[in-house]
């Protein structure tokens, strides 16, 4: 399951442990955002970090240039995968 932000992964934690899922051997969660809530949930969250300030000024520019009747100039951000915890062996592995 790959969510949109760290928040909405956490519920997906949540939810797959009310139907008897276990993350990460029945059900593999990434979030985004890069959330302190990413090192609290167990296990940790594998997260995609992200400039989010500049992330935020280049919409920004890109909203401006579309109502100033421009097509937004193609971009891209650097980021970075953030593995949570490793998954522990099974037993007899």
């Amino acid at each position: 399951m790959v969510c949109d932000d760290d928040i909405l992964a956490a519920g997906v934690y949540k939810a797959a442990r009310r139907l008897g899922l276990r993350v990460p051997e029945d059900l593999s969660v990434t979030g985004f955002d890069d959330m302190a809530l990413a090192t609290v949930v167990e296990p940790e969250l594998t997260t995609v970090r992200l400039p989010a300030e500049e992330f935020g000024r280049r919409g920004m520019e890109a909203l401006l240039a579309v109502l100033a009747g421009e097509p937004p100039r193609p971009d891209t951000l650097p980021v970075a995968l953030v593995p949570g915890a490793p998954r522990e062996p099974a037993p007899g592995s």
